[in-house]
């Protein structure tokens, strides 16, 4: 995980991170949530990680796509 940009009157910072990186965060929190009666914090988080998980691969799909296609 690295930080590639800063906004600093916003206070949004942009990260890479790799997908095992995310399945570790989805994890962790699975086991807050439980371990907290259902967190709807955790449960919010969650949801926008697995989201992010799947746009991921999505795109990653279209970017081999496209590459078998043009070679």
């Amino acid at each position: 995980m690295k930080k590639s940009y800063v906004k600093e009157n916003s206070l949004q910072i942009q990260i890479d991170i790799d997908l095992g990186e995310v399945n570790q965060l989805i994890d962790t929190l699975k086991t807050v949530d439980n371990e907290q009666s259902n967190s709807w914090k955790a449960k919010d988080l969650i949801t926008k990680l697995e989201r992010l998980r799947r746009d991921a691969a999505e795109e990653a799909k279209r970017e081999f796509e496209n590459m078998l296609e043009r070679g």
